[in-house]
């Protein structure tokens, strides 16, 4: 943990600012050590340069997706340099948007995303997520100043409403409560600060709800070693599915019929996959296969979170016709 994080804390507990004691730095970041609360007096541990700000009596709630998750992010621990897809999850956000921004990767992972954030220009971005992927984000952002990781739990967050900037990743379709989550994100904005997210949409993923998820129900309660093996047979034809389907987009765009891939079932979603790896479609067809909780949301009830919330210059779009992106301001506090 770098001391400027500080600024950013406090207490989940109380909201009071927290203090560091009982420091061991080690070069210029502090590597065990105290924060304790200057209002109750809670005290929470610095461990491997992150704090630690998730009391083990929360650990029941998310038991099952912290440790599968988890799993999933340190064996998918390589870290991407094509910011392509986090890009197109945060639209209309550009590169340019970080520049001299304070910004919040809600459930960070394996950090490249944090990285993404911080490459543009962002002056300082705390990434957080419950599971023990934190040990990998830090390896993966330890060489960015900027970068600041902690264990968090969303529905008790340890941050001031200070930031610029609030982005999370297919993050709330999988907690028991989404709304809870999305509203608490929102508080974390100064005036004038920007929130995006990115969820699962209903519309368009019927076979995945009718098909996928009833396998997934299973798989995720299996031995995760035992589905990681078993997701390299669906990887593969999924990895051939999206080459095809690059052929068929770029057949119909040749013939100016580019419109007729939208009538094929997940047409769109495929082609844009083509993009990618096959290790990295592997890891996306691994989280499917393991999340004990996945909900799927109506445009509308997206709409509904972002219009409760009082935010403005709202921006809802679809992302390859089977999941939404939002966008919206905080003009008042």
């Amino acid at each position: 943990m770098r001391e400027s994080l500080i600024r950013f804390l406090v207490c989940p507990a109380c909201s009071q600012d927290l203090t560091i004691s009982d420091a061991s730095i080690i070069g210029n970041e502090i590597k065990e050590g105290n924060l304790q609360c200057r209002g109750c007096g809670q005290v929470y541990p610095i461990t491997n340069y992150i704090p630690r700000f998730v009391p083990k009596p929360h650990y029941h709630l998310f038991r099952e997706t912290w440790r599968n998750f988890g799993f999933s992010w340190r064996r998918f621990a390589r870290i991407y340099t094509d910011p392509r897809d986090f890009l197109d999850w945060i639209k209309p956000v550009t590169p340019d948007f970080f520049k001299g921004k304070t910004v919040v990767d809600a459930g960070c992972g394996t950090g490249m995303h944090a990285c993404f954030a911080a490459e543009f220009g962002a002056t300082d971005v705390v990434a957080f997520d419950l599971s023990s992927s934190v040990e990998v984000a830090r390896e993966n952002t330890a060489h960015l100043p900027q970068v600041h990781v902690i264990q968090a739990d969303i529905y008790h967050l340890p941050l001031k409403a200070d930031f610029d900037y609030v982005y999370t990743i297919g993050v709330l379709q999988h907690l028991p409560d989404p709304a809870l989550g999305f509203f608490n994100l929102v508080r974390l904005l100064r005036k004038g600060g920007c929130l995006s997210i990115w969820v699962y949409g209903f519309e368009g993923t019927g076979f995945v709800r009718y098909v996928v998820d009833p396998i997934r129900r299973l798989t995720s309660k299996m031995p995760l070693p035992l589905v990681y093996m078993m997701s390299f047979a669906p990887t593969a034809v999924i990895f051939l599915l999206t080459r095809i389907m690059r052929s068929v987009r770029n057949r119909l765009a040749r013939r100016g019929q580019a419109e007729l891939l939208r009538r094929i079932p997940l047409g769109e979603y495929l082609a844009y996959m083509s993009q990618f790896n096959f290790h990295y479609l592997h890891n996306s067809i691994f989280d499917q296969l393991i999340a004990p909780i996945t909900k799927y949301f109506h445009r509308q009830e997206v709409e509904n979170w972002f219009r409760h919330a009082g935010l403005k210059n709202v921006e809802i779009s679809s992302r390859n016709q089977i999941s939404w992106r939002g966008f919206g301001q905080r003009v008042e506090v």
